[in-house]
């Protein structure tokens, strides 16, 4: 029998659930398998997936082995190998180029969540710090929604998971944990609570859900504050707390006067009995929680749905009790000083990275964008108005450098190409936005070819450009940061890292009650039905209801695969066996058009198009259609995807994304 290492290792995937492992080795330093923690209080030992199939990932054959540099047009994806000192001196020299015909303002880092890990994902801001360069603002997926509840009850960190169990009605708005939050739904499936689901989707949540309400896409602030009217024309609100704990209420009151259940059917099209019926029980069942999807404010009105949706646990005193609240995302709990693992810098200026394509081909823009570093993304997938994106990239006075495990969309692009470790060739600790723990990432394997993590690549190029100062070794950060913890991380060390392999935050109670001590960061100390805050910005104190109409007849949502984290695992076969696009689209809209089920058909609108295969669905009603995403665009037909639709625009709040506020029209081909 062959010997194994047991080593403990985290998934740093963009996930809510962040699986606590075990990585097992053999004597010959091979990854042989993994295994969930059966002793975490989350996942509780079980993976998903792309987690059971992770050596797939992990031993490609497509794994990039060594750092190369471009040969010929940009574009065209050929390239030659050339050595670790080569690429360094090619990088640093025109990065020093760069600077010093345009400024450091000129050199833009492109990365987001591809890796959490605290190392891999913040270690390198200290050489963009350091150096001066722009900075980007992170608006890709949550900062709608994190604006919008921090207006109401100071922050967005809501309910411990391990708390949402004891709940008796449990409200899935926007969410489809199913996929993309398997443990927090398995947490729910085998508790006593009543399952209701809110969604334009009949998601796999919704199908085994008690109740789904299928209410038109954008239109769920007008839902909301029709609960919230109904709650309180019908005598259902908790008149008590509302008093001691909130502000605003009178002005609520007011502003949802003329959303009554005819009106609200009317914008959400949907029957009176079924919207009464779900706001009787909502409003009467409690404990209830309302767990509300990142995709929820990834919409042009995606701040004021957030808003809307916050209140009712307020008016209803589901606030401060076991069981009862909303869940959005808690990443706030996780307060350390930032700014020991980030370096220090002065605020700059600032490029939204939904607007990539723009910002690289706007010829006003000063100093424009000269020198781009890609990790942890790969934007010629995930980046909407794919055909500016593609533009900008491609543009010859631009030098890319991206550092990836694969040879990425982003990457063909590219000037220099740098392989990237796995989160098993390095060391890392992780912290989550679902559940309450830190995870420590051993490093498992060596380094696969010539791989370099983030940080071997920074504290390289951090010494080739003389900034020595801010080079230190990851273990040592790590354990730096964690003694700068403060509220419940306090306390928290490298050293019980090392023992246990993860620690959960030093909450009061274990489930932890969200505002148990019913204390609130915003300027009254309540929660604020009136957001003065928000008045103080320039946004309306209440949130209403703004309708979206486009210049296109179907409304294109895309949220994530289940076997895809982002476009993460797309070119892996065994994870994500699908090997072209497709839309599901109602029937009615499929037969005005002549489609018939499994036909080749093209998606458009004034920004662009992608080839899909027609799937005939009854998940989606008429004028919506659904594709889930995101694909890699070089590997499938016509090299196009629906982000070669999607817009740029902003959010109402913060500004995010608008993904899913996407207008396209059909047809056959």
């Amino acid at each position: 029998m062959v010997a194994e290492k047991r080593i403990f290792t985290a998934c740093p995937r963009d996930c809510y659930d962040t699986c606590a492992m075990y990585a097992y080795v053999d004597d010959g330093g091979k990854l042989v398998r993994v295994e969930g923690r059966k002793d975490h209080g989350f996942t509780k030992g079980f993976l998903c997936r792309k987690g059971q199939m992770i050596l797939d990932w992990v031993y490609s054959p497509d794994r990039l082995k060594s750092p190369m540099k471009r040969a010929g047009a940009k574009g065209n994806g050929r390239f030659e190998r050339i050595t670790w000192n080569e690429a360094f001196e090619i990088i640093m020299d025109n990065l020093k180029r760069v600077v010093r015909e345009y400024g450091p303002t000129s050199v833009l880092p492109y990365e987001y969540a591809g890796h959490m890990g605290v190392i891999s994902r913040y270690y390198p801001y200290r050489f963009f710090n350091r150096l001066g360069a722009s900075q980007l603002h992170y608006t890709i997926c949550s900062e709608a929604g994190k604006r919008a509840l921090t207006y109401h009850y100071g922050t967005p960190a809501g309910m411990d998971p391990e708390d949402v169990p004891n709940s008796r009605y449990v409200v899935f708005w926007g969410f489809n944990p199913a996929w993309t939050s398997l443990h927090l739904y398995t947490l729910v499936k085998n508790s006593k609570a009543k399952m209701a689901v809110i969604d334009p989707i009949r998601s796999e949540t919704a199908e085994y859900a008690d109740l789904h309400i299928q209410p038109r896409p954008g239109t769920d602030s007008a839902l909301a504050l029709g609960i919230a009217n109904y709650a309180i024309s019908n005598d259902l609100y908790d008149k008590e707390f509302v008093e001691d704990h909130t502000y605003g209420f009178d002005w609520l009151k007011e502003a949802v006067k003329g959303y009554t259940p005819e009106k609200v059917c009317r914008i959400c099209g949907l029957e009176a009995k079924e919207f009464r019926g779900f706001a009787e029980e909502y409003c009467t069942t409690k404990p209830a929680a309302v767990l509300m999807g990142l995709g929820l404010q990834r919409n042009v009105n995606g701040g004021e749905m957030v808003r809307a949706i916050s209140l009712l646990p307020a008016i209803t005193g589901n606030i401060g009790k076991g069981g009862g609240g909303f869940f959005y995302s808690n990443a706030s709990y996780f307060t350390i000083d930032w700014g020991r693992i980030k370096g220090r810098g002065k605020e700059r200026r600032k490029i939204n990275m939904i607007k990539l394509g723009e910002a690289l081909l706007d010829d006003s823009l000063r100093p424009p964008i000269k020198f781009l570093f890609v990790y942890n993304s790969n934007p010629a997938a995930v980046c909407p108005d794919q055909n500016k994106v593609r533009k900008g990239l491609s543009r010859e006075d631009l030098f890319t450098v991206v550092h990836d495990l694969f040879l990425t969309d982003t990457a063909e692009l590219a000037d220099i190409v740098l392989p990237a470790t796995s989160y098993f060739e390095t060391f890392d600790i992780q912290f989550t936005y679902g559940g309450l723990y830190v995870a420590l990432n051993e490093r498992a394997i060596e380094p696969l070819g010539e791989c370099k993590s983030n940080a071997e690549v920074f504290t390289e190029l951090s010494k080739g450009m003389g900034f020595e100062e801010i080079v230190e070794e990851p273990e040592t950060v790590a354990e730096e940061a964690l003694k700068t913890g403060t509220g419940y991380m306090k306390g928290i060390t490298l050293r019980e890292l090392r023992r246990k392999g993860f620690v959960r935050l030093r909450t009061p109670t274990v489930p932890h009650i969200a505002f148990g001590d019913l204390r609130f960061s915003t300027p009254t100390g309540k929660i604020e039905l009136y957001s003065r805050q928000a008045e103080a910005d320039g946004v309306p104190p209440i949130p209403a209801f703004t309708e979206s109409r486009g210049d296109y007849p179907i409304r294109l949502i895309t949220p994530f695969h289940r076997d895809l984290m982002k476009s993460q695992y797309f070119n892996i076969k065994s994870i994500y066996g699908a090997d072209e696009q497709a839309v599901e689209i109602n029937r009615e809209d499929a037969s005005a058009r002549g489609i018939r089920d499994g036909d080749r058909i093209r998606i458009f609108n004034q920004r662009g198009e992608c080839i899909m295969r027609a799937k005939i669905s009854g998940k989606v009603r008429r004028g919506v259609a659904l594709s889930y995403g995101i694909a890699w665009p070089k590997l499938v037909e016509g090299k196009r995807t629906s982000n070669f639709t999607t817009s740029s625009h902003t959010a109402d709040l913060g500004g995010g994304s608008a993904y899913h506020t996407n207008y396209v029209d059909i047809e056959v081909i």
